[in-house]
């Protein structure tokens, strides 16, 4: 199944050449979970965490066809819409 993805930040360095504004697709199979495309991505090794701590640990944001997810074992599906955040901080 395809997914699109849009990365934000130091994330945007994982993404394939030529991937305009952060923004890419990718094949997984399916029954995927949110977990399974962090590992695919290689977020989880990026950010030194276990593919289902980058929200819990890590406070980044992931939002399934804009709405914000924090279930990280949620099952995707074709054509599924998927952006990861980086944490917010403000002061």
């Amino acid at each position: 199944m395809k997914i699109q993805i849009q990365l934000f930040s130091v994330l945007r360095d994982l993404l394939p050449p030529g991937a305009e504004r952060g923004r890419t697709t990718v094949t997984l199979p399916e029954g995927a979970t949110l977990s399974e495309l962090v590992a695919h991505l290689g977020i989880d090794q990026k950010l030194g965490l276990a593919p289902g701590e980058i929200v819990s640990k890590a406070g980044w944001q992931v939002m399934v066809a804009d709405r914000f997810e924090a279930d990280m074992g949620r099952v995707l599906y074709g054509g599924d819409e998927v952006k990861i955040l980086p944490p917010i901080s403000g002061g």
